[in-house]
């Protein structure tokens, strides 16, 4: 039996596309980068990159096809290599390229700032490169971060 931290092992996560499936996250992404021995910074990165991908989905993802009963959920899956993981997350919602998306204005003062809008850019700085392609009707946003 291969242990989760063997090269080509994928971690997979699938969780309903609601607030009680955000709440699985944590306890995946712990047990996925304990078995993988991955230091701090690392972790974090991943904690981050999968978060704000699976916020963004639930929060502003809308279904398509009401029928479809895999609208509603959101599928994550974690590969390894030897020097960076592969962090993909899946959805059935409308097509959204985060890469198109312009970065964040900053704001003028602090009166001016809003909460919230960064979660691209945040992936943006701590994935090593990121890739979306919309494959028939699921969106699959890619990122690969550094061990």
């Amino acid at each position: 039996m291969r242990s989760a931290a063997d090269a080509g092992h994928i971690d997979t996560l699938r969780i309903e596309r609601s607030m009680a499936g955000l709440a699985q996250l944590g306890d995946w992404v712990d047990t996925v980068t304990a078995a993988l021995g991955l230091g701090k910074a690392a972790e974090y990165a991943v904690r981050l990159c999968v978060e704000e991908a699976t916020v963004n989905v639930v929060m502003h993802g809308v279904a398509e096809g009401a029928a479809d009963n895999d609208a509603g959920f959101v599928v994550l899956r974690v590969e390894p290599a030897q020097d960076a993981l592969r962090v993909t997350v899946e959805d059935r919602c409308g097509a959204f390229d985060p890469l198109h998306a312009p970065p964040p204005e900053p704001p003028i003062d602090l009166e001016t700032a809003r909460v919230g809008g960064l979660g691209i850019h945040l992936m943006r700085q701590y994935a090593r490169a990121i890739s979306y392609e919309r494959a028939g009707d699921t969106n699959r946003l890619t990122l690969t971060i550094a061990r």
